[in-house]
Formats: C-alpha cells, structure tokens, sequence
C-alpha cells in the first residue's frame, strides 16, 4: 500500500506544476469561448465554479507535498477523487465548446451560402459591362439605375403625368436597344424634374464563385438623360 502511495506521491511532485497549470489553460481557454456563443458555451457560473476547484486542487497539492511520508492513504485518495471531479468538469466545457465550435461553423457555412450577389458596372453609357459574382449556381437578374443629380428639367410640365409625359415622350421607341425604362420623378415645389431612370437587364446564370461579366447595351434615352452616377443590384430568380 505505502509503495503505491509513495509512486502516486512521486508522481505528483514531479508533475504538480504541470497538472496545475493545464488545468488553468484549459479554464482560461473555456473563458475565451464561452463569449463567443452564449447558451451552447459555459456560462460565468460554469467557469468559476471550475477555477475553484483548480485553486482547491492545487492547495490540496502543495498540503499532500508539504505532508511527505507523513501523507495517508485517505488524504491520497481524496486527492485523486478531487482530481476526477475537475477532469470531469474540465470534459463536461470542452464539449460545450466543440458544440459551440461546431454551431459556428454552421451558421458561417449558411451564411457564406446565403451571402447575397456582388455587382458593379464598368464602361460607358449605353453599353456597360457588369461584373459579377455569387456564392451560389443559379440565375440571376439587375436593375440598373441612372441617378440625376440634380434632377433633368422636364420642360413647363406642371403635374406628375405631365412630367412623365415629357420623359416617355423624349425616347426613340425605335432603337433596337431599347429597355423597359422606369422614371422616377421629383418635385421641388415649383417644378417636375427626373430624379432616376431604371431597367431590368433580364436574366443570367452564374457558377458559384466564379467571376463572371454580362454585357448591357441600352439605347433610346435622350442625349439629357446621361447620369450623374450609376449603380446595380444583383439578384436571384426565384
């Protein structure tokens, strides 16, 4: 019995301060974790309750040391009790934490998944190059929309079908290009003015990831309608 008692003692002189302090890594890294996702991740009350059994593990440690030959079969076997306990704890967060790992990883897959299209246009007006990209295959569409800045005059139009009147009725409805235009008017409080003009490009595919142009040639608009800026959406057919 003593000599199963001296090996455990040895064993724990030479491997006190290494017990002890993995112990506290692992509860620091639990710490670190636990913020990331709560209710899956140890709570506070799981960490200190943890930490002050690692504190007591280590004071029954330097006590057993301190006893030396004098330490008895009890005392050791409480030791070693004490030691399953906070191994027990230390597996009980860890797996909270592969949980809470793996929930991470999950919702990152779903939103890589879910992330919407990128889009931006590149060329002159009338004939402009979208550039695109999706985390997805499937078919996609765009509106592009051609910003006033300010607003185009629509002439002595003085109310809102008026105003639209003017803007339809400036379009070459013969140029092969011609798009479903949409007009957005605006109204300063003493006349109408063209704020945007906007149209569906109509559908394209896209391979996951894989950058890819669509080229959009439109024609018909009057030479005052060339914007101050322009900009595209990107998104998915349903």
């Amino acid at each position: 019995m003593y000599r199963t008692i001296d090996r455990i003692r040895d064993y724990i002189g030479d491997h006190k301060e290494t017990i002890v302090r993995v112990a506290v890594v692992v509860a620091i890294a639990a710490i670190i974790s636990a913020t990331m996702v709560l209710g899956l991740a140890p709570g506070k009350g799981d960490i200190a309750n943890t930490d002050a059994s690692i504190a007591a593990l280590g004071a029954d440690v330097d006590g057993i040391m301190a006893l030396g030959s004098l330490a008895t079969k009890d005392q050791m076997d409480a030791l070693g009790n004490q030691v399953e306990i906070n191994h027990d704890k230390i597996g009980g967060l860890l797996t909270r934490l592969d949980n809470a790992e793996n929930l991470i990883t999950t919702v990152q897959d779903d939103l890589a998944k879910c992330s919407p299209p990128e889009g931006y246009l590149t060329g002159t007006v009338g004939n402009y190059t979208l550039h695109t990209k999706a985390s997805e295959d499937g078919e996609f569409t765009a509106n592009v929309h051609l910003v006033y800045s300010p607003p185009v005059s629509t002439g002595n139009a003085t109310t809102y079908n008026e105003a639209l009147q003017a803007f339809y009725g400036s379009i070459d409805w013969a140029t092969p290009s011609l798009r479903g235009y949409i007009c957005s008017l605006t109204y300063n409080g003493t006349a109408w003015g063209v704020a945007r003009v906007s149209f569906n490009i109509g559908t394209f595919s896209l391979i996951a990831n894989t950058a890819t142009t669509v080229d959009i040639m439109f024609g018909g608009l009057s030479s005052i309608y060339e914007p101050d800026f322009v900009y595209i959406e990107v998104y998915p057919v349903l």
